[in-house]
């Protein structure tokens, strides 16, 4: 009967936690385009503010939310032409990770992955010769240039000092084309990386 309860009771979670804190980034963004897109882009840089919220279910296991509000930027150039333009976004990335750690001397190490979201609220291409907001209709094309929405995946690795300082690398994919239907056989593919720094409560 021991035998049966032992593992039963090892098994158990630990008593749950949760808490929250701020974060911060600088971040570097692309994006994959196809060739029928007739873009090239550059890597550019930006920055996030927000705040997470963590759920240890585990000593060793958590989950964990953000809610980012983020700049990016990008030099995307038309392969045809050889024409430049300078593009920038803002918007709120919502990620969730599934987080593995480990708790050493009051310090904790810990890697997660998980999906994200993201929201644009504004975005621009500016070149010498034009500006346009691709979520604004093109009345001649009938519809928007790029989707608000994109959904992909996340990976964060970090590292918590005993006084709840965090230090953390980020990576996002995303696994949706932002371009609109009306760009056939065209994709653009969002990536981004940061580095950042926040405080647990």
């Amino acid at each position: 009967m021991i035998l049966i309860i032992l593992p039963c009771m090892l098994s158990l979670p630990a008593k749950a936690q949760s808490s929250a804190g701020i974060k911060a980034d600088a971040n570097r963004s692309t994006f994959w385009a196809s060739q029928s897109a007739n873009l090239n882009s550059k890597h550019g840089t930006g920055g996030a503010a927000g705040f997470f919220y963590n759920y240890t279910y585990r000593e060793n296991a958590a989950i964990q939310a953000d809610v980012m509000f983020r700049y990016r930027s990008s030099k995307m150039e038309y392969q045809t032409t050889g024409e430049t333009t300078d593009f920038s976004y803002f918007g709120i990335d919502l990620p969730v990770y599934l987080l593995r750690q480990a708790v050493i001397d009051d310090q904790k190490l810990y890697f997660g992955v998980g999906p994200f979201a993201s929201y644009g609220f504004r975005s621009r291409f500016k070149s010498d010769a034009h500006e346009i907001d691709p979520y604004k209709t093109d009345p001649a094309a009938g519809d928007a240039m790029l989707r608000r929405l994109d959904l992909g995946f996340a990976l964060i690795i970090g590292y918590e000092t005993r006084y709840r300082l965090q230090f953390n690398f980020n990576y996002q994919l995303g696994l949706r084309n932002i371009l609109q239907d009306g760009f056939e056989n065209a994709s653009m593919i969002s990536q981004l990386i940061s580095l950042g720094a926040g405080y647990r409560f």
